[in-house]
C-alpha cells in the first residue's frame, strides 16, 4: 500500500476504460478529503411573516440544501416540530427553493433520462424527496369504486380512472404533472370527462374512512364551500380493473418536481398541518454563475437566520450509504456539494469539477486523472485507468483522516451492500472490500483485498465489452487470485 510500491499484477493498466459505479470511489474519497467530516446537507425554512395563533398569513419557504437522504417520514417529523414551534396552518403556499444547485441542460447530456422504470436515474436536485419515487396501490373501494393509497403519502394530486371493466387485473398507473389550464381551448365534445377518484393519504386502504374511499358526490356536497386548489399532479390509472381484483398493484413513478411537490404536500398533511394554498416551486431567472467568486453570492434572498433547519446524517454516513448501496442520486448531489463555499452559496457542476481537478492535482494525478462527469458512474463518459484508481486507493489508505471511514464504506464480499450475495463460500468472503460497477457493457470492481499473507492489496479491475456480463466470473476469480497471491 506504500506509494510507488511495485504492482502485483497489471494488464492494460494505463488505458482509459468506462468505470461505471466504481466512479463513486472517486466522488466519496474526494468528499472525505475536501469537506469536513462534520459536513451535513441542510434544509432551511423561512417564513414570509410571523405566525399568530399557529397561523401564518404568508408562505413557508423550504430551501433545499442537496439532502438526497431526505424522505417523507423525516420531513413529516420535522413538520411536527414546526407545529410545536408555533406553525400549524400556512394560509399562503409552501414554496420549494431549489436554487442552491444551478444546473443547465448540458449538465445532464451524458446521463440517462429519468423514467418510471428507472427511478435511480433521478437528476440531481437541491430539494429532492424519497429518492424521487413513490408507490400507488389500487384496490376496490366502497361499492366497487377504485381507491388509491400512496406510500409515502401524496397531497395535491387527483387520481384519474381510465380503466375499463374486465375480469382481468392488468391496471397500470403513471404520474404526470397537472396539465396547465387553457381557457382558450374548448372542451372536446367526443371525449367524456375522466372519472376522478379520491386520494387516500393513509397507509392501507382497509384503515381509511369508507366514506373518504367512495367517489360519492353526496359526500362532496356536504363539505363546506372553499376556493378550489389546483392539483400539482395526477395519477392516471389505465388498463383493466374490476372489484374482483384483490391483489394490490405496486408501481413507481418517474422522478420530477411535480412529484416532489406532491410528496411535500403529503408530508405536511400527514403531520397534521393545514395548507390553504399549494406547494409551489420558486422558479425565475437564474443568473449565470461564472467562477468561484461569483458563486459565493448567497442564492437565498431571505433575510436573517432561517426559522428552522433540518440536517442530514454526517458525511461518513453519507459516504457509507453511497458506496454500500451504490446510490446514484446521493453521489451526484455529493459531487455538487464539493463546489467552493457550497450552502448557503450556490453550486454548479463546473465549479464542483474545478474543485475535483484541484484535488487530483494535489494527489499528483493532474495528467492521468479519471474523467468524472456526474460522480455516480451513470455516464459512459466517466472513464479512467485502473492504475489511477489504484493510486487513489493507496492515497485513501495512507490518509489517517479517511482510511477507516472510507474502507468501512465499501461493500464487504459475501456480507453486505452490493456484494451481499457475491463471493459466498469463496476465500475472498469477508476478505474483500470492493465497490462494484454495473453499466451496459461494463462490469468493474475497485477496493481492497486482505490476502491470506495478511497484507492489504489495492485492486481495480474493469471489463468493457458488449459481453461484459460474461466476464463477471473472471473478475471474481481475479479477486480470489489476489487473496491467494497478495
Amino acid at each position: 500500500m506504500a506509494p510507488g510500491a511495485p504492482l502485483l499484477l497489471s494488464h492494460n493498466e494505463k488505458l482509459a476504460f468506462t468505470l461505471a459505479s466504481t466512479t463513486k470511489v472517486i466522488t466519496t474519497l474526494a468528499s472525505l478529503q475536501t469537506l469536513p467530516t462534520s459536513f451535513r446537507w441542510r434544509t432551511r425554512a423561512w417564513l414570509t411573516g410571523a405566525p399568530a395563533d399557529g397561523k401564518l398569513a404568508g408562505d413557508l419557504v423550504l430551501v433545499g440544501g442537496g439532502d438526497a437522504t431526505l424522505d417523507s417520514q423525516r420531513l413529516t417529523d420535522w413538520f411536527k416540530r414546526l407545529h410545536k414551534q408555533g406553525l400549524t396552518q400556512v394560509q399562503g403556499h409552501i414554496v420549494l427553493d431549489q436554487s442552491l444547485f444551478r444546473l443547465i441542460e448540458k449538465d445532464h447530456a451524458n446521463t440517462p433520462v429519468p423514467e418510471a422504470g428507472n427511478p435511480h436515474h433521478a437528476l440531481p436536485d437541491a430539494f429532492v424527496l424519497d429518492d424521487s419515487r413513490f408507490r400507488v396501490t389500487l384496490r376496490a373501494g366502497e361499492g366497487g369504486a377504485l381507491a388509491a393509497t400512496f406510500d409515502p403519502p401524496l397531497g395535491g394530486v387527483e387520481v384519474v380512472n381510465q380503466t375499463s371493466g374486465s375480469r382481468a387485473c392488468t391496471a397500470q398507473a403513471r404520474f404526470e404533472p397537472a396539465p396547465a389550464a387553457d381557457a382558450a381551448r374548448p372542451p372536446a365534445k367526443a371525449a367524456p370527462a375522466p372519472a376522478v377518484v379520491p386520494v387516500v393519504a393513509s397507509a392501507p386502504a382497509s384503515a381509511a374512512d369508507p366514506e373518504a374511499a367512495a367517489s360519492a358526490p353526496a359526500a362532496a356536497a356536504r363539505a363546506p364551500a372553499a376556493p378550489p386548489v389546483a392539483p400539482v399532479g395526477r395519477v392516471v390509472v389505465s388498463g383493466q380493473w374490476s372489484p374482483r381484483c384483490t391483489a394490490a398493484l405496486t408501481m413507481e413513478a418517474a422522478p420530477g418536481r411535480a412529484l416532489t411537490a406532491a410528496l411535500v404536500a403529503g408530508a405536511w398533511a400527514a403531520s397534521g398541518g393545514q395548507l390553504d394554498g399549494r406547494v409551489l416551486h420558486r422558479d425565475g431567472a437564474t443568473p449565470t454563475v461564472r467562477g468561484a467568486r461569483r458563486a459565493r453570492t448567497p442564492a437565498s434572498p431571505y433575510p436573517g437566520k432561517p426559522w428552522a433547519t433540518l440536517d442530514s446524517p454526517p458525511l461518513p454516513e453519507l459516504v457509507r450509504a453511497i458506496n454500500k448501496d451504490s446510490n446514484n442520486l446521493m453521489a451526484r448531489n455529493l459531487l455538487l456539494s464539493m463546489a467552493p463555499g457550497f450552502s448557503p452559496t450556490t453550486s454548479t457542476l463546473q465549479l464542483a469539477k474545478q474543485r475535483l481537478g484541484a484535488w487530483f492535482k494535489k494527489l499528483g494525478l493532474a495528467q492521468d486523472a479519471p474523467n468524472v462527469d456526474n460522480g455516480s458512474g451513470l455516464a459512459h463518459s466517466e472513464r479512467g485507468s485502473v492504475l489511477s484508481m489504484v493510486q487513489l486507493l493507496q492515497a485513501a489508505w495512507n490518509d489517517p483522516k479517511t482510511q477507516k471511514i472510507f474502507v468501512a464504506s465499501l461493500p464487504v464480499a459475501g456480507a453486505d451492500g452490493t456484494l451481499a450475495g457475491r463471493f459466498k463460500g469463496s476465500p475472498a468472503q469477508r476478505n474483500a472490500f470492493l465497490k462494484t460497477g454495473t453499466l451496459t457493457g461494463v462490469r468493474s470492481l475497485a477496493g481492497y483485498v486482505r490476502a491470506r499473507s495478511g497484507r492489504m492489496v489495492a485492486v481495480a479491475v474493469v471489463v468493457n465489452s458488449e459481453r461484459a456480463t460474461a466476464g463477471v466470473p473472471a473478475l471474481d476469480g481475479f479477486i480470489e487470485w489476489v487473496w491467494k497471491n497478495g
